[in-house]
């Protein structure tokens, strides 16, 4: 079964894709090169996220920047060409919504679509003070679109009383799953206990339930991206202070272990989503672009 890892690079922020045939040697498409730029908005494209709707098609995400309200979509049906950029003022109506990070989305049963991103809202003034270089508090927000076109109105999906970013869903067919998301408390500087990744089991209806739980992860990581391989979940995360991807894998979703893969040294805070055969040749075929 094909695997598609899309993530972006540090000195180059634009969508890359590196294809994988077993789940552990991803191999990147094109030469490594750049698939395509953002047109829009603040011209940067991070932390993208791809997936199938109901229509059949590819739907890409990403960050528009890092001070926009709004996210970046665009739309695909062979994974090369990219059409339809427009940037979603997803936190545009909320009053002091600073920012809106790594979105990503899921379906329902019914083919509802669930977008999910990382929000930061301060209702004081910030007085002159760069909320970049400040501590800041992040939820997790959502909204809903039945084919990218209309939304509802955006609502917080998760806050577990401390600043959590980088939320990602997987769900099985059944629709039991778990969500992801790191754990944003304090800063960068060593030594630190959190930065790190918690679960959250799922409810039948795709929302949150109970408290996160710490499974293991190293501090510091963030970008986390799960998928199925070989009857074994697999994590991808991003050791953001430090070059190369990490993952780890687990039977159960509840007792993880790390695992060496194959991945892009240079890739930053990526997703990754099962295509099928055809799809995967014709990438396989882009030696260069």
């Amino acid at each position: 079964m094909p695997y598609l890892f899309s993530y972006f690079t540090t000195q180059d922020e634009s969508l890359h894709l590196s294809l994988s045939w077993d789940g552990i040697v991803f191999e990147p498409v094109a030469g490594g090169g750049s698939i395509v730029t953002s047109p829009i908005g603040d011209r940067t494209l991070r932390d993208p996220f791809i997936g199938r709707a109901s229509d059949g098609l590819f739907h890409l995400l990403a960050t528009n920047g890092w001070a926009s309200t709004s996210i970046i979509h665009a739309r695909s049906a062979d994974l090369l060409e990219w059409t339809d950029f427009e940037a979603i003022p997803v936190m545009s109506k909320i009053a002091g919504a600073k920012n809106a990070w790594a979105p990503e989305f899921f379906s329902d049963r019914d083919g509802t679509i669930n977008i999910i991103w990382s929000s930061s809202v301060r209702l004081e003034p910030d007085a002159g003070v760069d909320w970049l270089a400040s501590e800041q508090y992040h939820s997790i927000w959502s909204c809903k679109t039945p084919d990218f076109r209309s939304y509802t109105e955006s609502t917080v999906y998760l806050d577990p009383g401390f600043s959590l970013i980088d939320a990602t869903v997987f769900k099985r067919p059944d629709s039991s799953g778990f969500l992801v998301a790191k754990d944003e408390t304090g800063t960068n500087e060593t030594p630190q206990a959190r930065k790190d990744l918690l679960i959250w089991a799922l409810s039948p209806d795709g929302r949150p339930e109970g408290t996160g739980v710490r499974f293991g992860s190293p501090s510091f990581v963030e970008g986390p991206t799960v998928f199925e391989s070989d009857g074994r979940l697999v994590m991808l995360f991003d050791p953001f202070l430090e070059d190369g991807y990490q993952a780890m894998t687990s039977v159960d979703g509840r007792d993880w272990a790390p695992v060496r893969l194959d991945l892009p040294r240079d890739a930053r805070h990526g997703s990754v989503t099962v295509i099928n055969d055809a799809e995967a040749a014709r990438l396989h075929s882009m030696k260069e672009r």
